[in-house]
């Protein structure tokens, strides 16, 4: 396997991530980036997520550059270090990429990084919403999951599980967020479809 392999996948899905927002942003005169800054608990939540997928990215473009020096510092996982394991953390990387560029794709204008303070657009609940409450972060999670399993070494699942306690932590503000905006509606959405799947 190249060692470039998940810091290409990963950077695909920055990269798709990055033209989309700035798509919306052209289109509707608004970024949908609105993480906030604050010390609340949600400007918490982003800075460290932010924190998060830096480290992230750092870490799949040091492995890329230096995987010797990466290998040295932090060794690997012996009972994840097969090749068969890592073709399924590729494999799952690229799945999980997948899954979230058209599920950020499948909300149009509904879709923002962040809890934006007024609700103005509409609940998105068909496509694959209609699976998942939540199938960008369960796209997250997969390829989080393949970056250790691509890439097995304590910073790979120390960064996983950060980032899944991170996107938890988001998912039940973005519940608390869409249940004040949408009351009812929301609350028979979530009755009907699972928050992972």
């Amino acid at each position: 396997m190249s060692t470039a392999l998940p810091a290409i996948l990963m950077l695909v899905v920055g990269l798709f991530t990055l033209a989309l927002a700035i798509l919306r942003r052209v289109q509707s005169g608004r970024s949908p980036v609105v993480l906030t800054y604050g010390d609340d608990a949600e400007g918490f939540a982003g800075k460290l997520f932010r924190v998060i997928v830096a480290a992230l990215v750092v870490h799949l473009l040091a492995i890329a550059a230096f995987p010797e020096a990466v290998t040295a510092a932090f060794g690997r996982i012996p009972a994840l270090d097969m090749p068969i394991l890592q073709a399924v953390g590729i494999v799952l990387m690229a799945l999980g990429g997948g899954l979230t560029m058209l599920s950020q794709w499948a909300m149009r204008h509904s879709w923002k990084i962040g809890i934006p303070e007024k609700q103005d657009a509409p609940l998105v609940t068909s496509g694959l919403y209609a699976f998942s409450r939540n199938p960008i972060y369960v796209g997250m999670v997969a390829a989080l999951i393949g970056t250790v399993l691509a890439v097995p070494n304590v910073v790979s699942v120390a960064l996983a599980l950060s980032a899944w306690i991170s996107i938890s932590y988001q998912i039940r503000m973005e519940e608390t967020h869409l249940a004040r905006s949408f009351g009812e509606s929301y609350i028979a959405y979530c009755r009907s479809v699972r928050r992972w799947v």
